[in-house]
């Protein structure tokens, strides 16, 4: 209970505190956003499927119509229904408006993800560069619901929507070719779902809503989990601290049972120093040195960790704020071993005479003579060291990768020691950077506390405005379908085919699927091999039934009654 009263006079500060106005419209912008596109791995040939109204240097295609799209000697080269063109360095497909409700973007290379927008191919050493250049609106509905998932509550997507727009205006008209790219770089884009409905619906209810701070639009960051405590832009990229980029604890992340974590445990008896795991060596390896220098055998092997007494983190990372990422693991072990006791005197037979006697008749020593005897070492028995011995190991990177508590490639995560009665639990928290949003804090605030999307954004931003954008781009005018039946230079596309007739049986271990999970506008891949770079044998069309003779994984082994190839699962459902 005590904790309850302690999160909601932490919501009433923040709402008391940190207000965030609403105006009715800020600045205007053109609203395209261009993204390279990296995720396709399109080398040098692309398949294009034109799922909307697209021209090309004038012609006019029809919905459903198929490019080919190669690269060769640098130059573009553009084949469709038998007719081949060659277009130089540069292509642009662009789209033009169709009547609402209708699907209207390209697919790359079969796959299910629509791609709203103008299409800019560019002829870059040997291979083929990809931007979309696509309205900010449907932009979002590629983003959101892959930065977070549809499912989260509505209120976190609308947060997401916001911060995903704010942060993807902020950076138009960049004096590149591109604004963001479309991995971890920016924000993760794949492309539109129709059934992503919740993201479509929060982006919809906050369109044009950005953020502003004095101003000017703000860098609305954000990471999947900030592990307690958000970070400073000055502590990632170096970058001079925003007011409304601040550090604060994030008690909304800890909770959330979603949020990123790992642990790893240390037993505070052992039976043996294998009980240490991959500390083992780092760990005998400082006793060795420090058990020496107090008179103890520093031999590994004669050293005996009995148990672990305590164990801490400590020394920030940066001393500029109460920044909770630690640096060192102390230990406080108990130790045995033995210790030195003398050594041992000479025999007195064996007395040596600074004057050498010579007997002539003497043999001489031989080379293989044994060495005169070197004094001896006395051990007590191993024995409990009085005192707690401190061993003190680096986090990072030592720690953290022999405990494997490493979740990103940089030195951030905020590692914590938690006692219960029979061991210390090492634990490591944040996923991404940290600064701004916690997507895993939003989705415990709108979840579990029923927080508005303005209240999860001015927590995570305090002091940061909620404006209106206008967007002054606007789509080609919508072709004139006459124009698409006249004869003229573009060839007349084919008819789509129709779906294979499978009339052959499932065998016993056999079962029929459809293809299902694609637009009804697009095909899928059957491929020689279960591999995305194995060649396509034949394109399957929305509805198309196929038998499954074996499953591996993500691929599906299918056949047809007159062919056998491989399909990804993920786009097919049981046949009824």
């Amino acid at each position: 209970m005590k904790r309850s009263i302690r999160f909601v006079s932490l919501v009433l500060a923040v709402l008391l505190l940190l207000p965030v106005s609403m105006s009715a419209q800020a600045e205007k912008t053109s609203g395209v956003v261009r993204v390279l596109l990296t995720r396709l791995k399109v080398t040098d040939q692309v398949e294009i499927s034109l799922d909307g109204s697209y021209t090309l240097n004038e012609i006019a295609f029809q919905r459903g119509s198929h490019l080919t799209v190669s690269c060769a000697k640098n130059e573009l080269y553009v084949y469709y229904e038998g007719m081949s063109m060659k277009l130089g360095k540069q292509l642009t497909l662009v789209r033009h408006a169709v009547e609402d409700g209708q699907e209207n973007g390209v697919r790359f290379n079969g796959s299910f993800e629509l791609h709203p927008g103008d299409i800019r191919m560019t002829a870059l050493n040997g291979t083929i560069r990809t931007v979309l250049h696509s309205p900010v609106e449907e932009y979002l509905l590629g983003v959101v619901p892959y930065e977070m998932s549809d499912s989260f509550p509505l209120e976190a997507l609308k947060a997401q929507a916001v911060a995903a727009r704010t942060y993807a205006l902020k950076r138009t008209n960049s004096a590149k070719d591109y604004d963001v790219e479309d991995n971890t770089n920016d924000q993760a884009y794949y492309g539109v779902k129709a059934q992503n409905k919740n993201a479509a619906r929060a982006v919809q209810e906050t369109a044009g809503q950005c953020g502003f701070y004095k101003g000017s639009m703000a860098d609305c960051y954000y990471s999947a989990s900030n592990g307690g405590q958000t970070e400073l832009a000055s502590h990632v990229w170096g970058k001079e601290n925003p007011g409304y980029l601040i550090m604060t604890d994030d008690p909304y992340d800890m909770q959330n049972p979603e949020s990123v974590v790992r642990r790893a445990r240390l037993p505070k008896e052992l039976k043996s120093n294998d009980d240490l795991g991959a500390l083992k060596e780092p760990i005998l390896s400082a006793l060795s040195e420090l058990l020496e220098s107090r008179g103890y055998d520093g031999d590994m092997e004669q050293i005996q960790v009995v148990g672990i007494l305590d164990a801490e983190t400590a020394l920030p990372k940066y001393h500029d704020s109460p920044s909770q990422i630690m640096t060192l693991l102390r230990l406080f072990l108990k130790v045995q071993a033995r210790k030195l006791v003398t050594s041992e005197p000479l025999a007195d037979e064996e007395e040596i005479s600074i004057f050498t006697v010579i007997d002539d008749e003497a043999p001489l020593p031989t080379a293989t003579s044994a060495p005169s005897p070197i004094p001896g070492e006395k051990w007590t028995a191993p024995e409990v060291l009085p005192e707690p011995v401190l061993v003190t190991l680096d986090i990072f990177p030592l720690v953290e990768k022999a405990l494997n508590l490493s979740i990103n490639s940089g030195s951030n995560e905020l590692i914590t020691v938690k006692e219960t009665a029979a061991s210390f639990n090492l634990e490591a928290r944040r996923f991404g950077h940290g600064v701004g949003m916690s997507q895993r804090g939003a989705q415990c605030m709108a979840g579990l506390y029923r927080w508005t999307y303005d209240q999860i954004l001015r927590f995570y931003y305090p002091g940061m405005q909620l404006e209106t954008v206008t967007y002054t781009a606007s789509l080609a005018p919508k072709l004139d379908s006459r124009f698409l039946t006249t004869p003229g230079p573009a060839a007349t596309p084919t008819p789509r085919p129709t779906v294979m007739p499978v009339n052959s049986t499932p065998g016993p271990e056999e079962y029929r699927v459809k293809v299902t999970n694609i637009g009804e506008n697009s095909y899928l891949n059957m491929r020689a091999q279960p591999s995305t770079q194995s060649d396509v044998i034949r394109l399957l069309y929305y509805g198309q039934e196929l038998i499954v003779t074996h499953e591996d994984g993500d691929w599906l082994t299918v056949r047809t009654d007159d062919l056998n190839g491989f399909v990804m699962k993920e786009f097919v459902n049981k046949a009824e």
